[in-house]
């Protein structure tokens, strides 16, 4: 059997690369912290784009809503950058099916929203310290806002929760983060703990490009 062995792609200066970030999402409800839909589509279904072009000078497309676990996994975009980027058109943003409205929301949901950065290849580094990095307040807020008034959530008393972007093959790193804040909620609110999140298959996350020239 032929092994194939993977070349290390390299990015000059000014070559346009395409880079997979994901931000993982949930929503609970009130002192009961039980769920809340967060499949639901932005509207407009630019909306992310948008706002990480003002808060974060990042043009960087998503789909339309954020995905289950499962649905991500069977995205084409996910391991395809340039099907992604070609499928968000001009507007930016990949419209996706409606999901499925017998979903149990009974307890939080985990939402994965898929984002494609555009950025020079100079920026690749510059880029990765961003998400290491926690959103300025301002940015933070903005995005609960959007999070509030998509899912139609209650601001004060349901509690839209997100770990900013990473890149996705750390996906699960961001899933295991979410889980404990979830946790953190639940200790607050003196409720029993929801089952964790699943996570990503590990030959899944090896598929994922850590970048892809355009």
């Amino acid at each position: 059997m032929v092994r194939k062995i993977k070349r290390k792609v390299k990015a000059g200066p000014e070559t346009p690369c395409a880079v997979p970030l994901v931000l993982v999402v949930t929503a609970l409800a009130g002192p009961r912290r039980e769920g809340r839909d967060v499949r639901r589509s932005f509207s407009p279904a630019w909306q992310l784009r948008d706002f990480f072009l003002d808060h974060v000078d990042l043009d960087a497309i998503s789909t339309n809503r954020p995905l289950s676990l499962d649905e991500y996994v069977a995205w084409p975009g996910a391991t395809d950058l340039k099907w992604a980027i070609r499928a968000a058109g001009e507007p930016g943003a990949i419209l996706t099916t409606t999901p499925d409205e017998a979903t149990d929301v009974s307890g939080p949901q985990l939402g994965v929203i898929p984002l494609i950065a555009s950025v020079p290849g100079s920026e690749l580094e510059s880029l990765s310290r961003l998400w290491r990095e926690d959103f300025p307040e301002v940015a933070r807020a903005a995005l609960v806002t959007i999070f509030n008034e998509t899912w139609g959530l209650i601001p004060g008393y349901d509690h839209p929760l997100f770990v900013p972007p990473c890149h996705a093959q750390d996906l699960n790193a961001a899933i295991a983060h979410l889980n404990a804040l979830v946790a953190d909620e639940c200790v607050l609110g003196g409720v029993s703990q929801p089952r964790p999140f699943g996570v990503c298959a590990e030959r899944m996350l090896a598929m994922i490009p850590r970048f892809s020239k355009l």
